[in-house]
This record gives C-alpha cells, structure tokens and sequence, in this order.
C-alpha cells in the first residue's frame, strides 16, 4: 500500500491540534471560545511552527515550556521567524495545514532581548500572500496587522523596544518592488506609545482585538489604541513571532552577538 504523504503529514499535525476552550475570552465579552492554543509542551516546536522557506532564519527551539527565537551574529544576523503556516509541501495548496483567521481576539505571553537593536514582532499576515510565495496572487492586497512590533522605531536611537510600543497596519504590505505590491503602493496606520515607567522586554501579555470595524491592542489586557480597519483587512490572517537587528540604530553601541523572543504561550479566540 503506498501512503499518501499528505495524510501521513496530516496524521503528525493532528493530535497537537487542541480543542476550543470555553472561557471568557479578554476584551471580548461572552460568545467567545478559545478556537487555539500552545503552551509549548515537549521538547520542539510543533508542526504548526514553520520556520520561514526566505530569510535563513534559524529554527525556534522549545526548553522548559517556552519557546525562544534567536537571531544570531553567527547566522549573518538573520531574523529569527515562526508562523502558524504548518510545513510547506509541494503542489496547491503549498500550505495545507496553515491555521489562520479572520477577526478574534489574539493574545500571547512574551518577552525580548533588551538592547537597543532588537526588534520583536507579534503579528497576523496574509494567508494568500504566503500561499502564493514565491510567486504573486494579484486578486488580493496583502494584510498586515503588527500586533507588538516593538523596536522598528529606534533608527534614532531614542526609541527602544524596551519601553516604547509601535502597532502597525498595513493596507498592502510592500514586496520591495518600485510600485509596492502588484502595483499598488502600501499604505499604514501606525500608532506609537512610550512606557517609560514599564520595562517591555520583561514577560507581558500581548494582546490585539480584530472586529469588523476596528483593531485594538492590549497590554496586560489593559488596551493601549484602537484603529480603523482598511478594505484589505478582510481577509484571513496566520500568526508570526519574529525578532530581528534593526538595520540602522544611530548612536547606539554594537549590535550583540544574539537577540531572542521567548514566547511562554499563545491563544485564538472566536466566535463560535
């Protein structure tokens, strides 16, 4: 008998799907169930967690129930990267076992490398975007939404990650191309809050509110800003953690040998 390589692969992501909780979910009120979860259990990540197929980032390792990311000087200080696209395979779909949704509210536990280099992100991605990689999908803008992106702002030197906070979200996320993506430039809402008596490296929960009519985001479930959606936001959307070097950080000492994100767990609630 020859096995399908899809059911067999299927057969591994299975058993680590969880099943819906039934609490309250943050921010939300009633109606809301957890539809995901991770704790990261075990001693390696997940099917779930791809590693990115671009970038040459290094695979996330698990150790004590946290899962850490790391960008290191020794890997020519690529980014470290994991999504919740489950393994690509060869054929269409290229990513049959992405998990990915469309409004919720999504929360996880994190904490960073506190120097002025580092750059962490917890953010939603378009699902199509990734599922036509390398190639391009001109039926649909891109959706961004960057939950934490915490860092991207310290070019100057004056805005590290560990105390000032940057959401971003993006109409169609640029494919570094003269006219953005699929000939349509991006374009973003950004919101920038400083905390100066908090230390954001240290564990917070991170959390983001997507209704239909506005994007919210959390700290310690206490909200931070809200924004108004664009016409590209509609679309389903994967998990990403990344933590990366900032390209340029004027002023600041040399970039360390390593930066990591620790992500101790991680949720999806919805609508059920």
């Amino acid at each position: 008998m020859t096995l399908n390589p899809r059911a067999v692969l299927w057969a591994a992501v299975l058993p680590l799907l969880p099943l819906a909780g039934c609490e309250q979910a943050p921010a939300l009120g009633t109606g809301h169930e957890i539809v995901f979860e991770d704790h990261f259990d075990g001693d390696e990540p997940a099917p779930r967690w791809a590693n990115a197929p671009f970038g040459g980032g290094l695979p996330a390792t698990i150790e004590d129930g946290v899962l850490t990311l790391a960008a290191r000087a020794d890997n020519d200080y690529r980014w470290a990267y994991v999504a919740s696209t489950g393994p690509r395979v060869d054929g269409e779909p290229s990513y049959p076992f992405a998990l990915a949704w469309e409004q919720g509210y999504f929360e996880a536990r994190i904490r960073y490398t506190d120097d002025p280099w580092a750059w962490p992100a917890l953010w939603l991605f378009s699902m199509s975007k990734t599922e036509a990689w390398p190639g391009e999908d001109c039926r649909q803008l891109n959706g961004e939404w960057n939950i934490m992106e915490n860092g991207v702002d310290n070019t100057g030197g004056d805005r590290p990650a560990s105390h000032w906070n940057v959401s971003v979200l993006h109409r169609n996320t640029t494919d570094n191309t003269d006219d953005g993506y699929c000939g349509t430039p991006d374009e973003t809402r950004t919101a920038v809050h400083e905390f100066p008596d908090t230390r954001l490296a240290d564990w917070h929960t991170w959390g983001g509110r997507w209704l239909a009519d506005e994007l919210c985001t959390y700290l310690d479930g206490a909200e931070i800003q809200c924004m108004a959606p664009f016409d590209s936001t509609s679309q389903p959307m994967h998990l990403v953690f990344t933590m990366q070097y900032l390209n340029r950080c004027d002023g600041c000492p040399p970039r360390p040998r390593r930066l990591e994100m620790q992500v101790d767990w991680v949720r999806v609630w919805q609508v059920r």
